[in-house]
């Protein structure tokens, strides 16, 4: 039967990470296989990147994950051009295929992508919300040399860290005094 072959050939596919000959009317030949014709590139990498495909309800799985990242990452990109990017939260990030992030910094990912002009691929989202993390890290460990009165690990590359502060190198010295004579540092 050919849903059986067409189904044969997306394990096949999985399984030699090669989902190259998998096309249209392969995933139409699969009975019960719902898709959209438009996203098949992605549905290509996608199964590619899986070792196993068990069975229908698997790929399905498989396409309805793809076209949700699809659809989330769309919203990301339309926040960043319209630069409001409230709408973005945890499940919209989440849902996008190979991205990583940590819902606790949410509003400072929100503040970061709706302060890009554009966000061309997952890898820049990526980029954008490794660089919240560090810049996230990077002044909490500048708040906790402020509260131990002991600045003298911070240093350039963590003030180059943080989002949006700008510093002058030569003056390192003179910031960790300052901020090593400061009980309490509550925001950038």
């Amino acid at each position: 039967d050919a849903s059986i072959i067409a189904f044969i050939a997306v394990q096949t596919a999985a399984t030699s990470s090669n989902a190259n000959v998998i096309d249209e009317p392969t995933l139409s030949a699969i009975h019960g296989l719902t898709y959209n014709s438009t996203n098949v590139a992605d549905y290509q990498a996608a199964i590619a990147s899986e070792n196993t495909i068990a069975d229908l309800s698997a790929l399905q799985g498989l396409i309805d994950s793809v076209d949700a990242s699809l659809i989330a990452f769309a919203a990301v990109q339309s926040a960043a051009s319209s630069s409001n990017a409230l709408n973005i939260d945890a499940p919209t990030l989440s849902a996008i295929r190979g991205l990583t992030h940590n819902s606790a910094n949410l509003t400072d990912y929100q503040n970061a992508i709706a302060s890009e002009s554009a966000i061309a691929d997952v890898a820049a989202l990526q980029s954008v919300i490794d660089s919240v993390d560090a810049s996230i890290t990077a002044f909490a460990t500048v708040q906790a040399a402020a509260t131990s009165s002991n600045a003298l690990n911070i240093d350039a590359p963590t003030l180059s860290s943080i989002r949006s502060l700008t510093y002058n190198s030569a003056n390192i010295t003179d910031y960790q005094g300052a901020i090593a004579s400061e009980s309490a540092i509550a925001d950038v």
